[in-house]
């Protein structure tokens, strides 16, 4: 949360689609609503801020703000959050790519996936977590990256490129809608 609060500070907040209707709400909802309510949500318009101005002269930053019918503007949810919060938009956000548009808008979020840390047995909040949609793609944010490398960013995979991608790594998966770990067979 502490991020999302620094990164509100850095910017000026406004974006025509995602137009705020309450110029008082100056940060986030007063009110953390339950990470549950975002399952069957539909998502609406997505917009991307890519910073490649060397955060710490080595870093790109990304961070993804969607919009969802119910639950109004958020971000990727940090693994293992209970809450979530609705922010408002990066002045620089830009649509994603019209591409992706077609297979994410007016999709549902069916479940959310936050890794494990399968040594500490405890969600490891240095990852995002992973929305997976009714239509079988997952969206996935990576916040940072090297500079220069283009690894800061969101990425649209089907779940099967997530689960052969995910199946060499020794990071557990834990479903938000089950409650319980996640297997891929």
């Amino acid at each position: 949360m502490i991020r999302r609060i620094i990164s509100f500070l850095k910017s000026k907040q406004t974006s025509k689609s995602f137009e705020n209707k309450n110029s008082d709400i100056l940060l986030f909802d007063e009110n953390p609503k339950d990470i549950n309510l975002l399952i069957g949500d539909k998502i609406l318009e997505i917009k991307i801020h890519l910073d490649h101005e060397e955060t710490n002269d080595w870093l790109d930053t990304s961070t993804a703000f969607l919009r969802l019918e119910q639950n109004g503007i958020i971000c990727f949810p940090i693994s293992g959050d209970e809450y979530f919060e609705n922010t408002f938009v990066n002045k620089k956000a830009i649509s994603i790519l019209e591409k992706y548009q077609k297979v994410i808008y007016n999709t549902t979020i069916e479940d959310i996936y936050y890794f494990i840390n399968p040594e500490e047995k405890e969600f490891d909040d240095s990852q995002m977590s992973c929305i997976l949609l009714n239509n079988g793609y997952i969206l996935e944010e990576n916040r940072m990256s090297p500079k220069g490398l283009a690894g800061a960013n969101m990425f649209c995979k089907t779940i099967e490129e997530f689960k052969t991608e995910f199946a060499n790594y020794t990071l557990e998966i834990y479903s938000v809608k089950d409650k319980a770990k996640k297997t891929f067979n």
